[in-house]
C-alpha cells in the first residue's frame, strides 16, 4: 500500500514539472513564475532570484496595442514671436490690463531732495510717517533757502518725555518735526508763517524750529 502510494506521488510530481515545463514553452509566464515561487519557498536563499526573473517576465507580457501613430511621436514646438519694440507698450499687443502700461510714478521731490543731500533726517528721525503735506513743505525750504536738517520726527513716549515734549505732543503721533536750516537766511519764519499747512509752528533758542500740522498756534 506505501508503496502504491509513493508510486502515485512520483507520477503526480512528474505531472506537475512537465505542465510547467510546457507552461514555459507556450509563454505562460504565470506558469513559470508559479514553478519559481515554489522553488523559492523549498530554497529561500533563491527567493530573490526568482523574483527578479518573475518580474522580468511579467514585464515581457505585450501590452494593449496602440492605434496608428499613437504614443509615437511628440507634438510640434510652438513658437510666439515678440511685439516689435514700438509696441511694447500696446495693451493689445501684450495683452496688459488698461492702464497697465503707463509709465513709474517719479520719486517725490522730498525723496529727490533727500538723495541729493539737500534734506538731511538725522539717525532715529524717520520720515516715511511724516505728512506728505509736511513733507511738501520741507521740500519747497529747501529748494528755497538751502539744506535742512531733519532732528527729530516720531517719538515714542519714553523718548518724549526725556526730550521735554508735551503729552500730548503731536510728535507721538508723527505729525510734527523738528529741523534746522544750515543756512543763516532770513524770512524763514514769514515763509512758514504763510504755509496753510502749517499748524503750529515755534523756534527755539538753538535754532530749531518746530513745525507740526495740528490747530493754528504759537507758544
Amino acid at each position: 500500500m506505501l508503496k502504491k502510494l509513493t508510486q502515485t506521488q512520483r507520477h503526480a510530481a512528474d505531472g506537475r514539472s512537465r505542465l510547467r515545463i510546457e507552461g514555459a514553452r507556450r509563454g505562460d509566464p504565470m506558469s513559470a513564475v508559479s514553478a519559481f515561487q515554489r522553488r523559492s519557498n523549498a530554497c529561500p536563499r533563491r527567493a530573490c532570484c526568482a523574483a527578479c526573473l518573475a518580474g522580468a517576465l511579467l514585464a515581457g507580457v505585450p501590452g494593449p496595442a496602440l492605434a496608428e501613430g499613437e504614443g509615437t511621436s511628440l507634438p510640434a514646438a510652438q513658437y510666439a514671436s515678440l511685439p516689435a519694440a514700438e509696441r511694447m507698450t500696446d495693451p493689445a499687443a501684450t495683452g496688459n490690463l488698461p492702464g497697465s502700461s503707463k509709465p513709474p510714478v517719479p520719486p517725490s521731490r522730498f525723496s529727490s531732495l533727500v538723495a541729493a543731500g539737500s534734506i538731511l533726517p538725522r539717525p532715529g528721525a524717520p520720515t516715511g510717517c511724516l505728512p506728505a503735506a509736511l513733507r511738501d513743505v520741507v521740500a519747497d525750504l529747501s529748494a528755497k533757502f538751502g539744506a535742512v536738517s531733519i532732528e527729530s520726527t516720531h517719538r515714542s513716549v519714553r523718548r518724549n518725555r526725556r526730550a521735554g515734549g508735551a503729552d500730548h505732543s503731536l510728535h507721538l503721533a508723527c505729525r510734527a518735526m523738528d529741523l534746522r536750516i544750515h543756512n543763516r537766511a532770513r524770512g524763514v519764519m514769514a515763509y512758514l508763517r504763510s504755509r496753510p499747512e502749517i499748524g503750529g509752528l515755534k523756534i527755539y533758542r538753538n535754532g530749531i524750529i518746530h513745525i507740526d500740522n495740528g490747530s493754528r498756534r504759537h507758544w
